[in-house]
């Protein structure tokens, strides 16, 4: 779509298209920006690498009806999951094994794969190991007393954290080997692939403490505390383990299960907004911590005030889509949204463009092999690819700031309005001035079938109506319900 002028010159088209996603840190009457379009708000759909709007995939029904506080894959076939019933948190897996040792309903749980068993950690609690078809407490004396908070796995070892005796330390397992810690061996145990501890309290300036771990390009472990992080270069020989001071990560994690490798990057969120952990591209050398987020801030710092404690944020990296789903419980509703960054986005390289929705009130997922899982408040969700028709659908809500449509000053008046779309269900759009009063409002059936009834592949039509109103400053509201499709390639505004 482009703007145009009739030879007579009475009547125009403003086109908006390449959508970039939510943009907060501009106001909402600031943003008319027409083939790089920002929007206000963007739920339950997001701006693809084209800077098309998409629906978000539809979500259907796997498994348990309880609270999914923690889900991992132990393989394509198989969840783990931490739910919540009347008398606590139940660890359990798909297949019908459970744990008889019941949480505390406040325990934040994490988890790592080693050696094809999960390792299940809660802060106060000895870790539990489940291999598949049974789960037991860790055997290492070490961890068990040490209760760990997190836990990773750092190429043939595992790292935990979080103790309670102190949150400045990382227990190191021996290599291979998921039941010995330090203080689980002799001694005067000499071999390199021994148990370690990492104590980072000198590092410190301030009562910081550890709040999350995490490997970081195959031979890195990254601590995270609350103001910054630290990256140690491992080795086989636990000895020649090195703190890698060239690092500048100076954004600290709020959450340990919000971070996610993600390709190159490591991402987490802190306090402030989603970042990257990565090699910056002066030199190539140093690591620093990029924000990803900033023009999200407002929404960003909205919904991580609603959060009792930050530690309960969840995200999910889905490898297949580019996209990191982050969860946000909000304080005393048993509601969560959804804030998604999808890399790619806006039509402009690796650009991140941003979303936000709470379909299924999802809390927590996890993927592998392109299979994602949502867990939810009445159990676990697999999630469809985008623009399948196979499961429950969304409700899609867009709203757009005020747009000038070519000049700040002085009324026009508009003729029609053209979409350009593809779908199967109901498009309301909404036209509100710049003193927020509704002016006009009008409903599309959009179809994704061919003339003669056919469905061959999704078809993109342009769909005009006439909007005879007078103003100076239009936003457009666009909501979307059905069980099919939907995309917003642009629109247009015919202007007399």
């Amino acid at each position: 779509m482009t703007t145009k002028v009739d030879k007579r010159g009475r009547s125009r088209l403003q086109a908006y298209q390449g959508f970039v996603g939510l943009d907060s840190s501009r106001d909402l009457f600031n943003q008319d920006d027409g083939e790089r379009q920002a929007l206000h708000v963007l739920e339950n759909a997001f701006a693809d690498f084209r800077g098309q709007i998409v629906r978000d995939g539809p979500a259907e029904y796997r498994f348990g009806t309880k609270p999914v506080r923690h889900v991992v894959h132990y393989d394509t076939d198989t969840l783990v999951v931490a739910s919540l019933y009347n008398d606590g948190i139940h660890l359990e897996s798909e297949q019908g094994f459970g744990y008889d040792f019941v949480l505390p309903s406040s325990a934040i749980v994490t988890s790592t794969i080693f050696n094809r068993n999960i390792m299940l950690t809660a802060r106060g609690l000895a870790p539990t190991i489940f291999d598949g078809s049974v789960f037991r407490t860790s055997a290492s004396t070490a961890a068990t007393v040490a209760l760990p908070a997190f836990c990773t796995t750092v190429q043939q070892r595992l790292c935990i954290a979080g103790v309670a005796a102190s949150d400045t330390v990382v227990m190191i397992s021996a290599a291979n080997d998921l039941d010995r810690f330090f203080g689980d061996e002799a001694v005067d145990a000499s071999s390199p692939l021994r148990a370690a501890n990492i104590d980072i309290l000198n590092l410190l300036g301030t009562a910081d403490k550890i709040t999350g771990i995490s490997s970081f390009e195959t031979d890195k472990l990254c601590i995270f505390t609350n103001d910054r992080a630290f990256v140690y270069k491992i080795d086989p020989d636990v000895t020649l383990w090195e703190l890698q001071t060239e690092a500048s990560a100076t954004y600290g994690c709020a959450s340990h299960n919000t971070i996610k490798e993600a390709g190159s990057d490591l991402l987490y969120c802190s306090r402030s907004g989603i970042h990257a952990l990565r090699r910056v591209t002066d030199n190539g050398l140093q690591i620093a911590s990029v924000n990803l987020s900033e023009q999200i801030d407002q929404v960003y710092r909205s919904l991580f005030n609603q959060v009792d404690d930050p530690q309960e944020i969840t995200a999910v990296w889905d490898q297949d889509e580019g996209q990191y789903h982050v969860f946000f419980p909000i304080a005393g509703t048993g509601q969560f949204n959804r804030l998604t960054m999808t890399l790619g986005g806006g039509n402009e390289g690796i650009r991140a463009s941003f979303s936000t929705g709470a379909f299924i009130n999802a809390q927590c997922g996890t993927t592998l092999g392109g299979n994602m899982v949502f867990g939810t408040t009445r159990g676990a969700f697999n999630v469809n690819k985008t623009e399948s028709n196979i499961g429950a659908m969304p409700d899609v809500l867009i709203e757009t700031p005020v747009l000038w449509m070519g000049e700040l000053d002085g009324y026009k008046q508009a003729k029609s309005i053209t979409m350009q779309a593809y779908g199967d269900g109901e498009l309301t759009i909404t036209a509100i001035d710049e003193e927020n009063r509704d002016k006009w409002q009008t409903t599309v059936m959009l179809t994704g079938e061919d003339d003669d009834g056919r469905r061959t592949v999704p078809l993109q039509r342009q769909y005009e109506r006439p909007m005879s109103i007078r103003f100076r400053g239009l936003r457009f509201k666009f909501e979307f319900s059905g069980t099919g499709l939907f995309r917003i390639i642009g629109f247009a505004v015919e202007l007399t």
